[in-house]
């Protein structure tokens, strides 16, 4: 019974005084009360000097009524219940103790919907003006950061500033799951490096292209431990988002994302667990996950002398970057444009296989 105050409905018990007394007849130690005042709620050890409500049950039924093992009118039938106080009684009870079933009580003053997510739910689109690229490839001159290089073009041509930042290339320790940023004195993360300092600054930006290569149906492992670190800039508190559990995040606003994903394999459904797990983290984050680029046996796009036969998509690719800019949207043209195999499976493998 001491756990009730902890799920108390504030916002249901702002104007209640009700005290509630369980006489647990088969066992007088364990009788106790539930004092509720103005939203806030005291446990009472033992027969309460008043009470408004009394209601008598052996412990093992009043555990039976609370996991609908037994049915509240079933019990008062069978003299289990015996409950002095109004009909509404246990009807009252179960509404001030739902806890918070709309995920609002929380302590912090801190954002639990952002601008950009505003932005999207609405339909509206806003041109970006600062983006952040980042590469989290361990290969600074791979098939990551050469699409990248490409949608970058792009971004170039539609006038807006861009920060690019390779991850490997930063100082980034491993998240020790301390919970120091949530819960210390100055609630900042233990590490002081480089991507601590990233992360606080992602607020700054209106868009990021997250370049991210498969790997092993994943993300990279620098990436990974990236997005364990954000933890620090959300607050501890649980709320509610379209009826999920996440955490409010202390800045107004987070930028739009795009991912854009090179795969050695064949296949377009091996991007599958990995845009799944992206778009989680957007979720948890208040990031707004806006588009994908996928691009399948990326590796063959980066042999010199079979570059020209991939022009068109190069120049699609190019063109995804200004479409994200002006509209936020990538067209279906543009998107088979860029998935358009130019040569078969069997070709491919060939290939492959013939340069190990």
């Amino acid at each position: 019974m001491k756990v009730w105050p902890y799920v108390l409905n504030i916002t249901e018990t702002k104007n209640v005084e009700e005290i509630y007394f369980f006489d647990f007849g088969d066992n007088k130690d364990e009788a106790c009360a539930l004092a509720i005042s103005q939203g806030k709620c005291q446990f009472i050890d033992g027969k309460p000097n008043k009470q408004t409500v009394k209601i008598t049950v052996e412990t093992k039924d009043w555990i039976a009524i609370l996991s609908k093992e037994l049915m509240i009118d079933e019990a008062i039938a069978d003299g289990k219940l015996v409950i002095e106080g109004d009909d509404q009684t246990l009807e009252k009870f179960e509404r001030y103790f739902s806890g918070d079933p709309e995920g609002k009580q929380v302590k912090h003053d801190n954002y639990s919907i952002t601008e950009n997510e505003k932005q999207l739910q609405e339909g509206k689109w806003t041109k970006p003006r600062k983006v952040l690229g980042l590469i989290g490839s361990p290969r600074k001159r791979g098939a990551t950061a050469f699409l990248y290089s490409i949608i970058k073009q792009g971004l170039d041509d539609s006038d807006c500033e861009i920060d690019t930042v390779y991850l490997p290339d930063l100082k980034n320790k491993t998240c020790k799951g301390c919970f120091t940023c949530w819960h210390g004195k100055d609630k900042k993360c233990v590490h002081d490096d480089d991507v601590n300092e990233l992360i606080h600054k992602l607020h700054e930006y209106d868009l990021m292209i997250l370049a991210a290569p498969v790997y092993l149906d994943g993300l990279p492992g620098a990436l990974k431990n990236f997005f364990d670190r954000t933890l620090s800039i959300l607050e501890p508190e649980f709320i509610l988002k379209d009826g999920h559990c996440r955490h409010p995040v202390r800045y107004p606003k987070m930028p739009h994302l795009v991912l854009l994903s090179p795969c050695g394999y064949t296949e377009i459904d091996n991007f599958s667990p990995m845009v799944e797990h992206v778009k989680a983290i957007c979720k948890n984050m208040h990031l707004t996950y806006l588009e994908e680029i996928l691009i399948p046996a990326t590796w063959i796009m980066t042999i010199p002398n079979l570059q020209p036969l991939y022009l068109p998509i190069f120049e699609a690719i190019k063109q995804s970057g200004k479409d994200i800019i002006a509209s936020g949207k990538i067209s279906e043209k543009m998107k088979k444009q860029i998935t358009k195999p130019i040569f078969s499976k069997g070709q491919i493998l060939a290939v492959y296989n013939s340069r190990l």
